[in-house]
């Protein structure tokens, strides 16, 4: 138990490292599942670093009305996209000191099984990403949505690809080695696979 309030946070594919600080902070997390689900998010989107830099994968989603709850958002399988994320990770990661002790962890998420919602699929993944950090951080998720949140500190917007890692002063960038580093530098705050691959056990000290 932490005298620290709990956080409120989103829902997310494969979420940055910042997210992930927030996990193993200590404190009681809240999953936002009920607000409408808002555009250009990590939400359904993660970004990694590749021969070519920084890349988006992207969960292409079926369509739905502005209002739509996250927990009711539904992923689309019109294009093989599982197939390219998973060709994707391997062909950046491959090289890495840690792919090839949790690509198994992960190869399942892309190769035979399918989730409905994105929700479902967004917190599987989570989960065995936890467990790859040995982190328990208790975990609840929302029923209805609340604009206001007394005594909850409230992150749902504060990790984003439109907000700076500046904006989260509980957040201290620190470099780490990284696979194509040499050709274009470290990249900051990527998602949480890119540090796991790179640093393996080590990532957990990271956070």
């Amino acid at each position: 138990m932490t005298d620290s309030p709990a956080l409120l946070l989103p829902c997310l594919y494969l979420a940055p490292i910042q997210y992930y600080s927030k996990l193993a902070s200590g404190a009681d997390c809240i999953i936002e599942l009920d607000e409408h689900f808002p555009k250009q998010t990590y939400r359904n989107r993660a970004v990694i670093f590749d021969s070519n830099g920084a890349l988006k994968l992207i969960i292409p989603l079926k369509k739905h009305s502005e209002k739509t709850r996250m927990r009711d958002i539904r992923i689309s399988y019109d294009a093989p996209w599982q197939d390219l994320h998973w060709k994707t990770l391997e062909s950046a990661y491959r090289s890495s000191p840690f792919f090839e002790y949790y690509e198994h962890e992960f190869a399942p998420f892309y190769v035979g099984n399918t989730y409905e919602f994105l929700f479902e699929f967004n917190l599987a993944l989570q989960e065995v990403v936890l467990k790859l950090l040995k982190l328990k951080p208790k975990i609840s998720l929302t029923s209805s949505y609340e604009k206001e949140t007394p005594g909850v500190r409230d992150l749902r917007m504060l990790i984003s690809p439109k907000k700076k890692t500046g904006d989260d002063s509980g957040f201290v960038i620190k470099p780490y080695p990284q696979v194509f580093e040499p050709k274009y530098g470290f990249l900051p705050n990527l998602s949480m696979a890119d540090l796991l691959f790179n640093e393996g056990p080590q990532a957990i000290s990271y956070l």
